[in-house]
């Protein structure tokens, strides 16, 4: 079922790209920025304000139709007040998207756009740093990140465009399709039997409250590498790439899920994650059919990410870091598989003021 696009990444260098960039201004390459399947730049303007920009070259498979509506996506987001990146315009012909032909590309094109950048912690460093504080200052942090992720699904709720309708393995909507497709990736024995349990568990719960949650076009990542701490306290969300029309509360569940790694063994899931969910549902309110669905998506979530990484650990068996870097989630499901899941929809009812079912 799945795909990948990283041997397809643009195979351009900078010098190259330098000649469509200098379209946004006059700019100097501070570094190149990782990421797995595109090119990003970080620029600093010539100018005496030296302003930072991050000039992104999409990966070829990303139609014009889709990298349009991230672009206007983040415009739509802006100018209703999300906490996330800005879209710059070309200084000749006032234009988002710009394009590069890839070389003997059989028309093949990578396209082009400038973001402004966002100075700050990845929420994974800022999260590491806030836990070791103590507690009051990981509650603080995760109802920050509630407000930002709040704020994005919120502006993004009118917002419509069709190449948002999509097939997408990261689609909360398939999950319980993509982990069977996948889940004989998964080591047999205790992993897959863990795996099954606790998704199981989750589509009991799901069967009847799936049917009312509302969809509208999300973010679909809010990740803790897709979030930026600054030094006010203030967090900003990046990437739209995995942008797509989906359930509305997609965004509070995968949000969810991934600070779900920073929460502390002592304290309960849910418990811990409570002021994300407060500050989330005062930015984008949260119907009674979502709060009671949100912990079993988060889970749901990284039911699909322990999945997917088995399978691209199968594609590059000899790539340790996939199998390392899945453990933290293979440790989270085991705490899910003995946490009570009643007393988790019960709390999330609480942080949205619902009264207990």
């Amino acid at each position: 079922m799945a795909s990948s696009s990283i041997d397809s990444r643009p195979p351009f260098s900078w010098p190259q790209v330098a000649a469509v960039a200098r379209r946004f201004g006059d700019f100097q390459l501070e570094k190149s920025l990782p990421s797995e399947r595109d090119l990003n730049f970080l620029l600093r303007s010539a100018d005496a304000k030296g302003d930072l920009i991050v000039f992104k070259v999409h990966n070829p498979e990303d139609s014009r139709d889709f990298v349009e509506c991230q672009c206007l996506a983040l415009e739509y987001a802006t100018a209703r007040g999300a906490s996330c990146q800005h879209l710059l315009r070309s200084q000749d012909t006032g234009e988002a998207l710009l394009a590069m032909d890839l070389p003997e590309g059989e028309g093949k094109r990578c396209f082009c756009r400038a973001l402004s950048f966002l100075p700050g912690q990845m929420l994974a460093d800022a999260a590491a740093d806030a836990a070791a504080e103590g507690s009051g200052k990981l509650a603080s942090l995760f109802a920050a990140v509630g407000e930002a992720v709040g704020s994005v699904t919120a502006a993004l709720q009118e917002f419509q465009h069709a190449a948002a309708t999509r097939e997408f393995v990261w689609d909360l909507q398939r999950c319980f399709e993509v982990v069977e497709s996948h889940i004989g990736d998964v080591k047999e024995g205790h992993q897959q039997d863990l795996v099954r349990r606790v998704l199981d568990a989750q589509r009991l719960k799901l069967t009847s409250l799936l049917p009312k949650l509302r969809r509208s076009i999300v973010h679909n990542d809010p990740n803790d590498y897709n979030l930026v701490v600054g030094i006010d306290g203030r967090v900003g969300v990046l990437d739209f790439g995995d942008m797509l029309y989906s359930y509305t509360c997609s965004d509070a569940a995968i949000g969810m899920a991934y600070l779900f790694f920073h929460v502390p063994e002592h304290t309960p899931l849910a418990e811990g994650v409570r002021p994300f969910v407060e500050a989330y549902h005062q930015k984008c309110p949260l119907e009674e059919a979502e709060a009671d669905a949100l912990f079993a998506l988060a889970v749901c979530r990284v039911c699909t990410s322990v999945c997917m990484s088995a399978y691209q650990s199968r594609l590059d068996p000899g790539n340790e870091y996939l199998l390392i870097s899945a453990k933290p989630a293979w440790r989270l499901l085991e705490r899910v598989d003995t946490f009570p899941g009643d007393a988790a929809k019960v709390g999330l009812r609480e942080a949205c003021g619902f009264q207990a079912a």
